[in-house]
């Protein structure tokens, strides 16, 4: 039970004040979503429950550390609830100033806005400390689990009203890096492997790092969505039902694959070369990345495997790239793509700029061309 009341450097005045003011320091997960830029959102419980899940852009820093909400709860049940306030009080009191000072720090002259597991003890101290100490917080409504339940609500019963084109095509074409260049061009992107921090597909997660949670990865994809309300279309890259470990909602699976579907086009040469680009750094990886091929044994044959393991060892990348393309991903692929006359188009990716306005037309004449035919049929 690691909700405790910490009152440390607090006058019993302002404590009661705070009681009767409470209602004036709560920020609702609504009015946080309505300008997220605008707040600094500190998560104050313990490392281990914010890797767990956090709300996208907190910054973690915890009243009590992991071993500590562990004692704080053994506490409360072996002993009750006053001995785990004074425990409580006794570990959170000398840490405070500094806590405070990283809390401002922060925030950078934006409003800050604390939460803990659901808007309990750890976060309403907290913001009693520093309300004493006159500095203007809030607090968030219902904490993590408020936000939570609003993602999985939102998630379980929205339907996207519009087109969601599909951009596919061979490994190493450059569909995420056109992506990338048209978020930048205010395109309304959903950019789901960056969601996922995964690239879909067997060496998807080397040099990335840990891979999304799968409440982390919903968190992201609510809030995306949210930004792009309102929006005439969304662009996202072809994926399966799974990117690496976490799992496409069915909503947006299914609007995937009713949308409108690009193919993109690049010479075997050009995507081996944006294949090296997107793993640069591959020395510092070169075990899992053998470690990964020699998973494929049952798809490409023990001995291949074993000579591209080898080449890797070698730091030979671009000829492991090449027959990776051309005698795995786009055997596969073709297994599974559509006709060629069944694309909306066909994009040539030479030049991703030229690419990129490819793109935006193509989507731009698509929604313009299903609201004429939408007046005309009403």
């Amino acid at each position: 039970m690691a909700e405790v009341w910490v009152r440390a450097a607090v006058p019993e005045r302002a404590i009661r004040q705070g009681r009767i003011d409470r209602l004036k320091s709560l920020l609702t997960v609504e009015k946080l979503l309505q300008n997220r830029d605008a707040y600094c959102v500190v998560d104050v419980r313990s490392p281990e429950e914010f890797f767990e899940a956090r709300i996208p852009g907190a910054v973690n820093l915890p009243l009590f550390e992991d071993e500590e909400r562990v004692k704080l709860g053994a506490a409360y049940w072996q002993e009750g609830a006053e001995q785990a306030k004074m425990l409580g009080l006794s570990l959170a009191a000398p840490r405070l100033p500094q806590l405070v000072e990283k809390i401002l720090s922060c925030a950078a002259g934006r409003e800050i806005v604390l939460y803990c597991w659901r808007g309990g003890m750890r976060s309403s101290s907290l913001l009693s400390v520093m309300e004493a100490m006159g500095y203007p917080v809030w607090q968030l409504q219902g904490g993590y689990k408020a936000f939570r339940r609003q993602v999985v609500s939102y998630l379980s019963s929205t339907k996207i009203q519009v087109p969601v084109f599909v951009l596919n095509g061979l490994t190493g074409v450059g569909k995420t890096l056109l992506l990338r260049e048209l978020a930048n061009c205010g395109a309304p992107v959903l950019n789901l492997e960056e969601m996922a921090n995964h690239r879909g597909s067997a060496f998807g997660a080397i040099g990335l790092g840990a891979s999304r949670s799968q409440k982390d990865f919903e968190s992201l994809l609510f809030l995306a969505l949210h930004d792009l309300h309102g929006a005439p279309y969304l662009l996202v890259e072809g994926e399966g039902k799974k990117i690496g470990p976490v799992v496409l909602p069915d909503f947006l699976y299914q609007a995937m694959l009713e949308g409108p579907h690009l193919l993109l086009e690049a010479g075997i040469d050009l995507r081996v070369e944006r294949i090296l680009e997107e793993y640069a750094g591959m020395s510092a990886n070169r075990q899992a990345l053998a470690d990964a091929i020699l998973a494929l044994q049952k798809k490409l044959g023990r001995e291949k495997c074993e000579l591209l393991a080898a080449k890797i060892s070698q730091g030979d990348y671009r000829s492991v790239a090449r027959t990776l393309c051309t005698d795995y991903y786009d055997l596969y692929y073709r297994d599974s793509r559509k006709k060629k006359g069944d694309y909306l188009a066909v994009i040539n990716l030479s030049d991703i700029g030229s690419g990129v306005q490819s793109v935006l037309t193509c989507c731009q004449e698509k929604v313009l061309q299903d609201l004429g035919s939408n007046e005309a049929g009403q």
